[in-house]
């Protein structure tokens, strides 16, 4: 398949920077198209690299010749069969137009383009024109072309300012790169969302990838992660990798899970099923060291992971994992009652919501349950988790197993949930001694046994009226009932009254 170099023009700063105008930066414009063109094109088939996919090709303070060179090495060294170099124009002009070298391939390349853009993007037709000059036309071994879409510094920018109206520019360099290979140009058949994933965790995913990195870069910056990285949903690849160069102490917001080192490989695995040894005590004097605040919720992972089979110690470990101490601050609100991010997997969705924290904490050992065993749930438990048959029925029957499955790519996510709970049942909970109990003042009963009697002879008096009148009520009854009642009230009188007909 043909192999194409995509250049987005200039860098973030230092003396390359390209054209500014209505709040907008030409080189992050550029990047972002960029990115967007290469999803596509890999979509299609075709092979491609970037001459950059950051603020800069060779850092900040390389010259503009010397940044010009490496994007023309890069190229010639992948062996492109076409070098796109992305820009936006300047000097308040409206539309698009294209440069390449006179005759040959790269003009053909460039009219392509050219025709799917300005039906694309519904503005003028600047031409294709040739040049001599720019230096990526020139020293590149294969066509090349410079395009040019829309004025940073017109009307044209209301368009360009749009994630959307870049995307359109993106798909009509793509079509137009197509078509001058004669390739059938077809549209990514699933969504392509970002991952952005902080430490081996994945905690969020979202359909534009300059709003991921910029996610990633505010989390390692901020202290909440070491590295970050942005994945590409479709392919795996990762798009972009960020980490500081110097490790910092910064002060630790409730959403990172502390004392918590990385994850090391283990040798042995951790079943999910079994018996759990460690106490509702242990688990809450650990949780609530780290946030006073937390929901007592830790007696439902004892009452549903018993009654499931599961060692729920480890969920509730898992739990603080995902939640960061029920501090939430992902994806995934504290009013969704949604403990382990079930369902967090697109931009736009944050994961499923349960009605009562009660719920969503049988959700989540319920989904732990279908990764972990074959068996139906038992009898008596409603299927309250949304994805519990999207799971492969008994695929993770360890802990280290969900990773790459629960978390993705998810390296070692398994082993921090292990390793909280290593820490969690070290807890040493020291026992409260039980106040001492005050003894309780009698009461005098709310009846005594002569008002007992009482009621018994209400009760009497009352049968023989409702029998009275019927054939039930016969003089042989009637004497009875008399004798009884009798009977009783010389006794509680002391045979001061007697009920006479």
């Amino acid at each position: 398949m043909p192999k194409i170099c995509i250049d987005p023009g200039h860098n973030a700063s230092g003396a390359d920077t390209g054209a500014q105008g209505n709040g907008l930066k030409e080189a992050d414009l550029n990047l972002d198209i960029a990115r967007k063109l290469r999803r596509l094109l890999e979509a299609n088939g075709l092979q491609v690299i970037m001459t950059r996919d950051g603020e800069f090709v060779n850092g900040p303070h390389s010259t503009v010749n010397e940044s010009l060179k490496t994007r023309c090495d890069i190229a010639n060294s992948f062996g492109a069969d076409l070098f796109v170099s992305i820009h936006i124009n300047a000097g308040g002009g409206t539309g698009s137009e294209i440069y390449a070298l006179p005759g040959g391939q790269a003009v053909v390349a460039a009219q392509r383009v050219l025709d799917r853009l300005i039906y694309a993007c519904n503005w003028a037709n600047r031409g294709v024109k040739t040049n001599h000059e720019f230096y990526v036309l020139v020293h590149t071994d294969m066509p090349a072309i410079l395009t040019e879409n829309g004025f940073i510094d017109s009307q044209d920018a209301n368009k360009i300012s749009t994630e959307e109206f870049r995307q359109i520019i993106a798909e009509a360099h793509a079509k137009g790169i197509c078509d001058f290979f004669g390739i059938a140009y077809g549209a990514p058949s699933q969504p392509v969302m970002y991952r952005v994933i902080l430490d081996g965790l994945q905690i969020m995913a979202l359909n534009s990838e300059e709003t991921a990195i910029s996610q990633v870069k505010e989390a390692v910056n901020n202290g909440r992660a070491q590295t970050g990285i942005v994945q590409r949903n479709t392919d795996g690849k990762n798009t972009f990798v960020y980490a500081l160069p110097t490790q910092s102490t910064p002060s630790t917001p409730s959403t990172q899970v502390p004392e918590i080192p990385q994850h090391t490989p283990s040798r042995t695995k951790t079943p999910i099923m079994g018996t759990e040894t460690i106490t509702i005590e242990q688990c809450r004097s650990f949780l609530l060291r780290r946030n006073p605040n937390a929901p007592d919720i830790i007696p439902l992972y004892k009452k549903y992971g018993e009654i499931l089979g599961i060692r729920w110690g480890y969920a509730v470990a898992q739990m603080i994992k995902e939640t960061g101490f029920l501090g939430f601050g992902g994806s995934v609100g504290a009013g969704q009652n949604n403990f382990a991010g079930i369902g967090a997997v697109a931009a736009g969705v944050q994961g499923a919501s349960f009605q009562t924290p009660e719920e969503g904490v049988l959700a989540h050992l319920e989904h732990l349950y279908a990764y972990a065993s074959t068996s139906q749930l038992p009898m008596g438990l409603f299927k309250v988790d949304p994805r519990f048959d999207l799971v492969t029925r008994g695929s993770c029957p360890n802990w280290e197993d969900l990773n790459g499955h629960w978390a993705v790519p998810g390296d070692g996510y398994g082993e921090d949930i292990v390793r909280i709970y290593i820490q969690m049942a070290s807890e040493i909970v020291v026992p409260v001694e039980p106040a001492k109990s005050t003894p309780l003042t009698a009461v005098k009963p709310w009846y005594d046994s002569k008002t007992l009697w009482v009621n018994f002879v209400m009760i009497a008096g009352i049968l023989a009226q409702q029998l009275s009148g019927t054939d039930l009520f016969t003089p042989e009854v009637e004497a009875s009932i008399i004798a009884v009642v009798n009977v009783i009230l010389r006794a509680i009188t002391k045979d001061k009254i007697t009920w006479k007909q």
